[in-house]
C-alpha cells in the first residue's frame, strides 16, 4: 500500500509544481483538467464498464450505490449546515456551505484512487457514486443553492435532466450498454486499444490536475481566511465519521461498503462553485472550500483507504 500511496501523492506532486514553477499556468491547467473531463474520465468509464460481464447482482450493487450517495450527500449536507449555523457562518451562505460540503469530487480524485487502490470493479461503483452525485447536485443541490420556494417539479425535472447530460453520465450508460449487449465483441481491436490507452492516462492526468489546481491558488492565501478554513476541515472529518457509522450496519457487499465510504471522504466537488456562482451566494467561499479540502484530502484520504480494508 506504501507504493501507491507514494505513486499517488507523487504526482500530485509534479502537478503542484508544475504550478510553482509556472510550467503550468491558470489557463493551462483548465486545459488539462478538460482534457480529463471530456476525454480520459469517459474513456475509462467507458472501457471498465464495457469489458466487465455486468450480471444481476453488480447491477443491484450499483442502483444501491446511486441511493447510498443521493441520501447520504443530503443527510450528511443538513446536519453540516446544522453546524455552520451552530458557529455563526453568515446566513446568506448557509445554502452555499451546506451544497459544498455535502459534495464529493469522486470524478477527478474518485476514480483514479478507485482504480489505484481497488481495482475495476471500484470503478464501476465510483460511477454509480458519480451518478448519486449528479442526481443530487442538479436537483436538491440546486434548489438550496437557487434558494426557490414552490418551483415546479416539471421545472426541477428539466433542470435535472439538463444538468446530467454530460461526457461522465453518457459514459457510464454507455459502457453498461455496451456490457449488456456485448458489443465490444464487434469492436475492431485497434478502436478498443485506443479506448483503453485514453482512459489509462486519466489517473496521472487528473492527479497532476489536482496537484497545479492547488499550487495555482497558493496554499498560504487559502489558509488566512479562517472561515472557509474551520468549515472545509470539519467536512473533510464529519463526513467520513458519518459515512462510517451509516454504512458500517448496512447489509451490501464489502467492495460497495468500501466505495461508498471512499466516496464520501473526498473533497468537495468542483462543480459546485459554478453553479453557486451562476445562481446562488458565496462562490469564492465555494471555490476556497473546493481548493482547501482537497489539500485536507492528502492527509485523510490515507487513513480513510487503511479504514476502508477492515471490508476486504
Amino acid at each position: 500500500m506504501f507504493g501507491q500511496f507514494f505513486v499517488l501523492f507523487a504526482l500530485m506532486a509534479v502537478g503542484y509544481l508544475c504550478s510553482r514553477k509556472h510550467f503550468l499556468n491558470d489557463e493551462m491547467t483548465v486545459g488539462v483538467g478538460n482534457i480529463v473531463l471530456f476525454f480520459t474520465i469517459p474513456a475509462l468509464l467507458f472501457s471498465s464498464l464495457a469489458n466487465i460481464k455486468v450480471e444481476r447482482d453488480m447491477l443491484t450493487n450499483f442502483g444501491v450505490m446511486v441511493g447510498l450517495q443521493f441520501i447520504s450527500m443530503l443527510i450528511f449536507g443538513r446536519i453540516l449546515r446544522l453546524y455552520y449555523r451552530f458557529r455563526h457562518f453568515e446566513e446568506a451562505q448557509l445554502d452555499m456551505l451546506e451544497v459544498t460540503a455535502a459534495s464529493v469530487n469522486n470524478a477527478f480524485i474518485g476514480f483514479p484512487i478507485a482504480l489505484m487502490f481497488f481495482g475495476e470493479e471500484a470503478v464501476v461503483y465510483m460511477s454509480a457514486s458519480v451518478l448519486g452525485l449528479n442526481l443530487y447536485v442538479w436537483s436538491i443541490g440546486l434548489y438550496i443553492i437557487k434558494g426557490i420556494k414552490g418551483e415546479s417539479a416539471a421545472t426541477m425535472l428539466r433542470t435535472l435532466i439538463k444538468g446530467a447530460i454530460n461526457p461522465n453520465i453518457s459514459s457510464i450508460l454507455l459502457g453498461l450498454l455496451a456490457s449488456v449487449i456485448g458489443l465490444m465483441a464487434y469492436v475492431p481491436d485497434f478502436v478498443q486499444e485506443f479506448i483503453n490507452s485514453l482512459g489509462r492516462i486519466s489517473t496521472p492526468l487528473s492527479l497532476i490536475y489536482i496537484g497545479a489546481l492547488t499550487g495555482n491558488s497558493g496554499i498560504k492565501y487559502l489558509l488566512r481566511d479562517r472561515k472557509a478554513l474551520e468549515a472545509s476541515l470539519i467536512k473533510m472529518m464529519i463526513m467520513p465519521i458519518l459515512a462510517f457509522a451509516f454504512i458500517y450496519f448496512i447489509p451490501v457487499q464489502p467492495m460497495v461498503k468500501c466505495v461508498y465510504f471512499l466516496s464520501l471522504a473526498l473533497p468537495s466537488a468542483a462543480i459546485v462553485p459554478m453553479i453557486v456562482g451562476r445562481y446562488g451566494v458565496g462562490v469564492e467561499e465555494s471555490s476556497k472550500m473546493v481548493m482547501l479540502t482537497t489539500v485536507f484530502s492528502m492527509a485523510t484520504l490515507p487513513v480513510c483507504i487503511a479504514i476502508s480494508h477492515i471490508w476486504m
